[in-house]
């Protein structure tokens, strides 16, 4: 059994999403909903106050079963909690609520033990998780590290540097997404052998560098002639130049509206539900926001995109460390791309084409949307799919090898 902490199950998929339901074709998976990283606020119109009625309600329902042996259990803890003692009732009411799903998830396949039997995998995505590890009983932790936390502006940068400084120090593993991450989990993990952490023991976790899949077969179906292009997107002018993603704010909106006002013939679409102000792109006439679109039909707009950008706002230190997981999902739709200048895009030679400067931006998507090669561009991304990843990863945990060893 693995119990998985990370985001809410209804969230846009990342390789959160991918890496669990993969598992869960083999193993049991309870799939922890977010555990909170911030204070509830009463400023944000009632929205934290509905999401604490809905989690009340599915806590009552207990674990619901999404897909072959995947579980999803909302906890009710308190958010982000400060005091020791708040720290020590959240492990006790988990605890609680986890034995619970346990009974519930081996009800359901016929098994009534006595007990509940310990799980032997926590795998966490989220830094703030490591209050709810287990004191005492020895189970397998993995930390899967995919972006900076402390850098994201919402959120408490401190409190989660704490928090994955303490997880660091509990974990047989550390999977990291991007090379900037490898780099500073191993610091951590350096302070940490050297230091000691609060109330726990100083542990020697393997660093392992691990890069994104993508569901191939999936954003393949982009290339079949028969596909057919969804019709809000097919009603634009081409080439459209499309991105898919949130709308936040470390996109960079003013390079979008200025490769848009030097374009006015090409259509700029962005795919994704509006998180922050867009500043002037609402008002540009070929600059179309399409709003969130399900993940299963995003192969269909892919193809009809004759280039895709991806245009991160190199000012936010968080870029240095960023991993777009839709990166792959473009290139094995056959979409060439051109984007912010991430360390993460560098290695895939002229199907990503780096920029830093708008004029490098223009030469770029001229030079991608004239290409004829889109199979070929795909085919190059079939070593990458999911399952080979996952595989990969599980040969790692299960190795066990990795516990107390050095770094990769």
């Amino acid at each position: 059994m693995i119990i998985a902490f990370t985001k809410d199950w209804d969230d846009v998929p990342t390789c959160t999403t991918h890496i669990l339901r993969e598992m869960a074709k083999t193993r049991p998976v309870l799939w922890i909903e977010s555990i909170g990283t911030r204070r509830p606020s009463f400023k944000s119109g009632g929205k934290d106050l509905r999401r604490l009625v809905r989690r009340l309600i599915r806590l009552w329902r207990g674990p619901e079963r999404k897909e072959n042996r995947l579980w999803v259990l909302a906890p009710l803890l308190i958010p982000k909690p400060a005091a020791p003692w708040q720290c020590r009732l959240n492990r006790i009411l988990f605890r609680f609520q986890e034995r619970a799903a346990l009974r519930t998830i081996r009800r359901s396949a016929g098994s009534v033990p006595r007990a509940p039997v310990s799980p032997s995998e926590y795998w966490s995505f989220v830094p703030n998780a490591a209050d709810l590890l287990p004191v005492k009983a020895r189970a397998t932790v993995v930390y899967y590290c995919a972006d900076n936390w402390a850098l994201f502006p919402d959120l408490d940068g401190a409190y989660l540097g704490i928090k994955e400084r303490e997880l660091a120090a509990r974990a047989d593993v550390i999977f990291a997404s991007a090379r900037g991450l490898v780099d500073k989990m191993r610091h951590l993990v350096q302070e940490v052998r050297t230091n000691g952490a609060d109330n726990v023991e100083p542990a020697r976790p393997q660093v392992v560098y691990a890069p994104h899949g993508v569901e191939y077969t999936e954003f393949a179906r982009a290339l079949d002639p028969d596909v057919p292009i969804p019709e809000d997107l097919a009603a634009f002018p081409r080439p459209v130049i499309g991105f898919y993603g949130n709308i936040c704010p470390w996109i960079d909106f003013d390079l979008v509206a200025d490769l848009a006002a030097a374009r006015p013939a090409w259509s700029f679409v962005l795919i994704g539900g509006i998180q922050c102000e867009v500043g002037s792109l609402a008002h540009a006439s070929n600059i179309h926001l399409l709003g969130r679109r399900e993940h299963a039909v995003l192969p269909l707009y892919c193809r009809g995109f004759d280039a895709a950008m991806i245009p991160y706002n190199l000012g936010d230190p968080r870029m240095e460390t960023v991993n777009p997981v839709k990166a792959k999902e473009l290139l094995a739709a056959g979409v060439p791309i051109v984007a912010a200048d991430l360390p993460e895009l560098r290695g895939f030679g002229r199907d990503v084409l780096c920029c830093r400067h708008k004029a490098e931006w223009l030469a770029g998507l001229e030079q991608q949307i004239a290409r004829t090669d889109r199979r070929d561009i795909s085919r190059r991304m079939q070593p990458e799919d999911w399952p080979a990843r996952v595989a990969w990863l599980r040969r790692t945990v299960d190795a066990g090898t990795l516990g107390r060893g050095g770094d990769s």
